[in-house]
């Protein structure tokens, strides 16, 4: 195949044209599909964090008086939530708050797991649609500390957090004894 013609044969031959376009676009793809598992991943764990919360709060807030062991158990059914995914990236802290005649709040009792509970007495901010002078509320934050499984070097922990605010049931406080 020499001159001209040979030319033009060369530049109509497609063989191996497909094979070299998808060897172009494979890293493309492969990253794209290890990134949408990555980016579905932590939105499922994310709503696993919302439901670790709703239900701390919710439970707790059914007590009228509630134990230090009561509060363990609380927090360690609120774990199961999270299940399959780690408790040691969680941290989990539940707490009443009393919100006193001039709208200040302060924690009356708190509890936490992996992470120090807060202190009796300090200040915390409430939200405004919860702070009614005189109310008592139930707070429950959870964190978690995703680690994708896949360039976790590059990203790192990303700290996914909810916090959930609702009234004691039963009562207008709950004792802790």
């Amino acid at each position: 195949m020499t001159g001209p013609s040979g030319m033009a044969a060369f530049h109509r031959d497609q063989r191996g044209a497909a094979l070299i376009e998808f060897a172009f676009l494979l890293p493309f793809l492969a990253l794209l599909f290890v990134g949408g598992y990555q980016i579905s991943d932590a939105v499922f764990v994310h709503r696993k964090v919302t439901m670790t919360a709703r239900t701390l709060a919710d439970v707790t807030s059914q007590y009228t008086t509630v134990s230090t062991s009561d509060l363990d158990t609380i927090l360690g059914s609120a774990q199961q939530v999270l299940s399959p995914y780690a408790m040691a990236n969680a941290e989990m802290v539940v707490s009443q708050v009393v919100i006193d005649a001039s709208g200040n709040a302060t924690v009356a009792w708190s509890r936490g797991l992996n992470v120090a509970a807060r202190a009796p007495g300090s200040s915390f901010y409430v939200p405004s649609a919860y702070r009614q002078n005189g109310a008592t509320v139930i707070v429950a934050d959870v964190t978690y500390r995703y680690r994708p499984t896949f360039a976790s070097s590059y990203i790192g922990p990303l700290a996914l957090t909810e916090q959930v605010t609702m009234y004691p049931r039963k009562s207008s406080s709950i004792t802790k004894t």
